[in-house]
């Protein structure tokens, strides 16, 4: 398993409205049929006393599924990229800054039921 996190640094009054537009489809509607595609979590953090963190996480069968969502349609449309864009940062209003991380799956465990 492939996962990614990005690391979304907010300011505190903008964090509610930036998790309402993934909450509202934003980042299912991108994914929606994308080959490789199994999982989105969203998680908040109060990081400091003037700003928020935000972690958006998906996990994906392998990298190269990941990589090709990056290319589709789907994936500028919910960014607001066009192919002249494609490699400019989005401007978003409240958000700070952002750290996009990689991972692989060592190890998963599930939880045992009783």
């Amino acid at each position: 398993m492939f996962i990614v996190t990005n690391t979304i640094r907010t300011e505190k009054p903008a964090t509610a409205k930036i998790i309402e537009k993934f909450a509202g489809g934003h980042a299912t509607a991108s994914v929606t049929n994308i080959k490789g595609f199994l999982g989105f979590e969203l998680w908040q953090k109060e990081a400091a006393l003037d700003y928020d963190e935000i972690v958006v996480v998906s996990k994906w069968v392998e990298k190269a599924d990941q990589k090709a969502w990056l290319k589709s349609e789907g994936f500028k449309k919910a960014h607001g990229r066009t192919d002249e864009t494609r490699h400019e940062k989005p401007k978003t209003i409240g958000i700070i800054s952002n750290e996009i991380e990689e991972f692989y799956s060592v190890l998963t465990q599930n939880p045992i039921e009783e």
